[in-house]
C-alpha cells in the first residue's frame, strides 16, 4: 500500500528436492501422450514410468484437451495421482496373480466359458460373441476373457479376493503422500451389490488412480512384491549436503512362482492377445490392456447422446525375464465408436512409442 510502513523479511535457505523423475523421459512421455490424443480425439491421457526394483518414478504425466480452443497441453494438474476410474480388465492380472499365488489354479487349470452368463440382476458379457468354449487361465487372461475371470474369482471367494487387491495397494493412497491424491473406491465384501460381487474380478465396480494401478501391476514384474512409489531421490540442505531418502516401503503379496507364470501368460497377451501393438522389436515384453466404461455424470455409462464413455489403458514392463521399468498409459474418453477406444489400440501404441527412450535413457539391454 503506498505510503504505508515496508517490513522486509530475510529469506530462510531451505532444502532443494532431487526428485526420481527423468527429465528426457518426463518429455517422451508427455511428447507421445500428446501426439496419440491428438490423432484419436480422446478427452486426454496419463502416462507413468518406474523403476521395477525401487519404485523410483521416471515419469508421470498429464494431458488433457482444452473443451473452449480444442488444443491439447500438458496440464498443470497430475491427474496421474489424483482422479480415479475404474480400471477394467488390468485387473485381470490382479485376480489370476492371487487365484495361482492360493494354490487354486494353474495356468493349465480349465473352464467351459460361454460368451454370456447371468449374475443376480444383470446378464453379463465377453468382449465378444463366440460359442461355449473350454479355455484355460492362461488363455483367459490373454484373451481377456470376462467370464473365465470370474470363475477364476469365484474359486477364491470374494472375502478373499478383497484381501489380495488391498494387498497390491488398491482402495488406499501410496506412500508417495501426493496433495489432493486419490484413494480410489475399494468396498468391503460385504457391501458389493448384485452384479458387483463378480465384476470386481475384471476391474468393474473398484476404482483407482494410474499411480495406485502402475504399482499394483508392478508386483508382478517385480516377482511377487509390492514396493510403494517414490518421487524424492534425496533433499541438499543448506549447506550443500545431501541426504539420501529412504528406500521405498515394500511387501511380498503373491508367491514368485505366481509372478513368473502371471509374466508369461501377459507375455502372451503382447504376442498374440489384445497388445499386439504393445510391441517392440528384439524387445520381450509383458503387459495387459484394459477397455473400461466411465461413469457420467448422469449416474450411468452412457453420454446424454447415449453414447459409452471409455476409459481405455495398457499396462507392460520389460525385458520380461528381468523386468526393469514399468509402464502404465491410460487414455480419457477415446472415441466411441471407432476401433480407437480399446486399450489395445489407444493405449498400447503410446507404450511402443516410449519404450524406445526408455531402453536408451536407461541403459537397458534386451535379453
Amino acid at each position: 500500500i503506498p505510503g504505508s510502513e515496508t517490513v522486509t523479511a530475510q529469506p530462510v535457505a531451505g532444502d532443494d528436492l532431487v526428485l526420481t523423475l527423468d527429465r528426457s523421459i518426463q518429455y517422451s512421455t508427455e511428447q507421445v501422450l500428446l501426439e496419440q490424443v491428438a490423432a484419436i480425439g480422446a478427452k486426454g491421457a496419463t502416462a507413468i514410468a518406474m523403476d521395477t526394483d525401487t519404485g523410483e518414478i521416471y515419469s508421470m504425466a498429464s494431458v488433457r484437451r482444452d473443451d473452449e480452443t480444442g488444443a491439447y497441453g500438458v496440464t498443470s494438474g497430475n491427474f496421474a495421482a489424483v482422479d480415479a476410474y475404474e480400471p477394467g480388465s488390468v485387473a485381470k492380472v490382479i485376480t489370476i496373480a492371487s487365484s495361482l499365488s492360493e494354490g487354486l489354479v494353474t495356468p493349465e487349470t480349465s473352464y467351459v466359458v460361454p460368451w454370456r452368463k447371468q449374475y443376480y440382476d444383470d446378464l453379463l458379457k465377453d468382449s465378444h460373441q463366440h460359442p461355449d468354449e473350454v479355455m484355460s487361465v492362461a488363455q483367459i487372461l490373454t484373451e481377456s476373457s470376462n467370464i473365465g475371470t470370474i470363475f477364476v474369482q469365484q474359486e477364491m471367494g470374494r472375502e478373499r479376493h478383497r484381501e489380495y487387491m488391498a494387498a497390491f495397494g488398491l482402495g488406499s493412497k501410496t506412500a508417495l503422500d501426493f496433495p489432493g491424491e486419490s484413494s480410489g473406491i475399494l468396498k468391503e465384501a460385504k457391501d458389493l451389490w448384485g452384479s458387483e460381487r463378480v465384476t470386481v474380478a475384471y476391474g468393474q465396480g473398484v476404482s483407482s488412480t494410474s499411480l495406485q494401478l502402475v504399482a499394483a501391476v508392478n508386483t508382478i514384474a517385480n516377482r511377487g512384491t509390492y514396493v510403494a512409489p517414490k518421487l524424492v531421490k534425496a533433499t541438499v540442505g543448506p549447506d550443500g549436503s545431501v541426504v539420501e531418502t529412504t528406500p521405498s516401503e515394500a511387501r511380498s503379496v503373491v508367491t514368485e512362482q505366481a509372478a513368473v507364470q502371471t509374466t508369461e501368460m501377459m507375455r502372451n497377451v503382447v504376442c498374440y492377445g489384445t497388445a499386439t501393438r504393445a510391441q517392440v522389436d528384439g524387445l520381450s515384453i509383458a503387459g495387459k490392456t484394459g477397455t473400461a466404461f466411465k461413469a457420467a455424470d448422469n449416474g450411468t455409462y452412457f453420454d446424454d447422446d447415449g453414447n459409452r464413455i471409455y476409459y481405455s489403458s495398457f499396462v507392460g514392463f520389460f525385458p520380461a525375464e528381468n523386468p526393469q521399468v514399468t509402464v502404465l498409459v491410460s487414455v480419457d474418453e477415446p472415441p466411441a465408436g471407432t476401433n480407437d477406444r480399446f486399450g489395445g489400440t489407444a493405449a498400447a501404441p503410446v507404450f511402443a512409442e516410449l519404450a524406445p527412450t526408455l531402453i536408451h535413457e536407461l541403459g537397458i539391454v534386451p535379453t
